[in-house]
C-alpha cells in the first residue's frame, strides 16, 4: 500500500496522522505526509517520507492571534495554497489512497481528483456523522433543544465547515489543473476518538467507523527533567493545567488564575505554558511551569487534568481514566467540554474568557475528591485504554486498497 496522509494544522491537528503514519510505515508500507514543517524531524523519524507545507510557522500563527486578525492570515494562507497543492500533487505521485481530516481536506480533494486516486476521510471531530445522540461539534449548544436540535446543529457544523474549504479548494483546483471536483471520496469515514465517548452509526451511504484516539508510543522515549520528575514523585496530590497551542488575549492574568486557584485547593500543578497561553514568572513552590510533556506521558501520572478541549488532548486526559475539565476557547473545543461533562467525567465546561479563581477551584475540588466522577473516569480510561486506535484505522486503509 502507497498512502499519502495530508494534516495541515496545529500539534493537536497533526500527531494523531503522525501516529497513522507510524502504524503504517512499521507494517511496511509506503508513507508520505504533507504537514507544517515544524514536524518534518518527527516524520522523517518515523520513516515517513515528509512533504512540506511550508510559510507558517508558529511565530507567524501566534502574531495574528494576537491582533485577532484571522483575516489577515486568511490571506496569507490563501496565498500558499497554490504552492501546496502543486506540491503535494506532484510529491505524491503513484499514491494508491490520500488521506486527509478536515484541516487537509482543501487540499486533498482536488489533489485526490488531479491524481485519479480515491480519497479516505479521517477525522478527529464527529464530522459527516449527524445524529440526534450528540450535536455537531461546532455547535454544541443547541444540544439543549434534544434530538431536534442536536440534528439542527450537525447541519450547522456541515454549513461551517463547506464554507470553511469552498475558497481553498477552489485556489487549488486552478492550481493542479482540475475544473471541478469529481466525486472522489470514498463511502466509508474513519475517525480518531472513542465510540464510548462519541458513537457515530453508519447508514446505507455512509460506513462509519471510530477506531479510539490515534496517539503516539511517547511512554518509552520521553526525557523529563529530574526537576519535574521530582516534582511529580512528592507525595501530594498533582493536577496538570495547559491549553496548548491557544493564546488568550491575558496570559498573564490566566496564569494568575491558576496559581490562585491551586493555592485555595491545597494542591500542586505541573502547568503547559505551551506557545503562550499561559504567562508567568514568579516562582511558586506548588507550581512547575514547562512549554511542553507529552500528554500520553504526563496525564496517568496525575490526579486530574485542565485544558482547552482540543480533541487530541481530551482523548489523551480520557485515556488517562483521571477526571478532566475543560476551559475552551473555540472551534470543536465546547463540543469536547459538553460531551466529556455528558460523560460524568468532568465538571460542566467554563469558557476560558470566564475563567476565574472561584470557578477553577471548585472544578479542582470536585475532580479531586467526588469519588463517583473519579470512578467514572477511572472506568473509561479502561475501555479507551483497550480500543485498536490507530493500528484499527490502518486496518481500514488496507482494506480499501486491497479493495
Amino acid at each position: 500500500m502507497d498512502v499519502t496522509i495530508i494534516a495541515n494544522d496545529t500539534r493537536g491537528g497533526v500527531e494523531p496522522y503522525l501516529a497513522l503514519g507510524l502504524e503504517a510505515a512499521k507494517r511496511g508500507h509506503e508513507v508520505r505526509a504533507a504537514a507544517p514543517d515544524d514536524y518534518a524531524t518527527a516524520f522523517a523519524q518515523a520513516g515517513i517520507r515528509f512533504i512540506p507545507l511550508s510559510g507558517v510557522d508558529r511565530e507567524a500563527i501566534s502574531a495574528h492571534a494576537d491582533r485577532s486578525s484571522l483575516r489577515e492570515m486568511g490571506r496569507h494562507v490563501a496565498d500558499l495554497v497554490p504552492v501546496w497543492a502543486r506540491d503535494v500533487r506532484d510529491a505524491a505521485e503513484g499514491t494508491d489512497l490520500l488521506v486527509a481530516g478536515i484541516g487537509g481536506m482543501g487540499l486533498a480533494r482536488p489533489v485526490a481528483a488531479a491524481l485519479g486516486v480515491p480519497l479516505l476521510r479521517a477525522h478527529l471531530q464527529p464530522l459527516d456523522a449527524p445524529s440526534g445522540e450528540y450535536p455537531g461539534p461546532l455547535s454544541p449548544r443547541l444540544d439543549r433543544l434534544g434530538a431536534l436540535g442536536r440534528r439542527l446543529s450537525h447541519v450547522v457544523t456541515q454549513v461551517g465547515t463547506t464554507a470553511l474549504l469552498v475558497g481553498p479548494e477552489r485556489v487549488a483546483r486552478r492550481a493542479v489543473g482540475v475544473g471541478t471536483t469529481p466525486t472522489v471520496m470514498l463511502p466509508s469515514i474513519v475517525y480518531g476518538f472513542s465510540p464510548a465517548v462519541v458513537p457515530v452509526n453508519s447508514n446505507r451511504a455512509t460506513r462509519r467507523i471510530a477506531t479510539g484516539w490515534w496517539t503516539l508510543p511517547h511512554e518509552a522515549a520521553v526525557d523529563i527533567s529530574p526537576d519535574l520528575g521530582a516534582f511529580l514523585e512528592e507525595s501530594s496530590e498533582v493536577v496538570s493545567i495547559g491549553f496548548g497551542s491557544m493564546l488568550g488575549p491575558e496570559p498573564e492574568r490566566l496564569f494568575d488564575v491558576v496559581a490562585q486557584a491551586v493555592t485555595a485547593v491545597g494542591v500542586r500543578a505541573v502547568v503547559l505554558t505551551g506557545w503562550g497561553g499561559l504567562a508567568g514568572t514568579a516562582p511558586r513552590p506548588d507550581v512547575r511551569a514547562v512549554t511542553a510533556v507529552p500528554h500520553g506521558w504526563l496525564f496517568p501520572r496525575v490526579a486530574a487534568t485542565v485544558h482547552h478541549g482540543g480533541a487530541g488532548t481530551t482523548g489523551a486526559a480520557l485515556r488517562a481514566g483521571v477526571p478532566t475539565f475543560i476551559a475552551p476557547f473555540g472551534a470543536d473545543q465546547p463540543f469536547w467540554g459538553s460531551r466529556t461533562h455528558r460523560l460524568g467525567v468532568s465538571p460542566a465546561p467554563v469558557p476560558q474568557s470566564r475563567l476565574t479563581v472561584e470557578v477553577l477551584s471548585r472544578s479542582l475540588e470536585r475532580m479531586l475528591r467526588d469519588s463517583v466522577m473519579r470512578e467514572r473516569a477511572a472506568a473509561l480510561g479502561e475501555t479507551l485504554r483497550r480500543e485498536p486506535g490507530a493500528a484499527g484505522a490502518v486496518d481500514h486503509l488496507e482494506s480499501v486498497v486491497a479493495g
